[in-house]
């Protein structure tokens, strides 16, 4: 579904003008002025994450769920563009911090066709310097319940135990998680665990809405 929906985006982006995916103006998949009215978010779960805008905002939550099932990767950069202080956020400019997306089961990935938070973490580290991205290092190790299911934070920790695995060396390593919407931070906390078991000095993490 995904494939047929990106050749149908795809078609009508070339015969008709692009223009913004909320107030339908011209020029831009997403405008500036949509996007500076958006809620920010002032809190999370965790205290090594940040998230920029707050998905309470129906705004964002729709353009989160376009760009998750709808195949809108042109979506993303407006948005990243409009994150650079929260990018920031974690960064000392004199070390290099590795971007690491939260994988997808392998199963859903090849229902989906993509998996939204690698595209994500490659637009941030086109916003940034001192940043790259590694799609290998974070793997799957089994495929959890769908957070939706799962109620309580208590519940979702336990969803994710033992859900990551890490496949190459990350001793030293500093690293910014990547994901599109944090709820309860379970699976970034269980992500970041995992990390950090594995010798990384630093995990922080970074999502657009929370």
């Amino acid at each position: 579904m995904s494939i047929l929906f990106s050749f149908y985006h795809s078609l009508l982006q070339l015969l008709f003008p692009e223009s913004c995916f909320l107030c339908k103006k011209s020029g831009t998949p997403l405008c500036k002025k949509c996007i500076h009215t958006f809620k920010k978010n002032i809190d999370t779960p965790l205290t090594y994450a940040h998230s920029t805008y707050s998905f309470h905002d129906i705004r964002v939550k729709k353009i989160i769920h376009a760009i998750k099932y709808f195949h809108r990767k042109d979506l993303i950069m407006p948005l990243v563009a409009s994150m650079e202080n929260d990018i920031n956020y974690f960064k000392n400019n004199h070390q290099t911090y590795t971007l690491i997306p939260i994988p997808m089961p392998k199963i859903r990935k090849l229902i989906r066709g993509y998996n939204q938070a690698e595209w994500i973490a490659s637009h941030v580290s086109e916003k940034t310097s001192n940043t790259i991205v590694d799609f290998s290092i974070l793997k799957r190790s089994r495929t959890p319940e769908r957070q939706a299911t799962t109620k309580t934070r208590s519940e979702r920790l336990k969803n994710q135990h033992n859900s990551f695995y890490v496949s190459k060396d990350v001793s030293g390593l500093h690293i910014i998680l990547i994901d599109d919407v944090m709820t309860t931070g379970a699976t970034l906390s269980e992500a970041r665990n995992i990390l950090l078991k594995h010798g990384a000095k630093e995990v922080y993490a970074l999502t657009i809405a929370h």
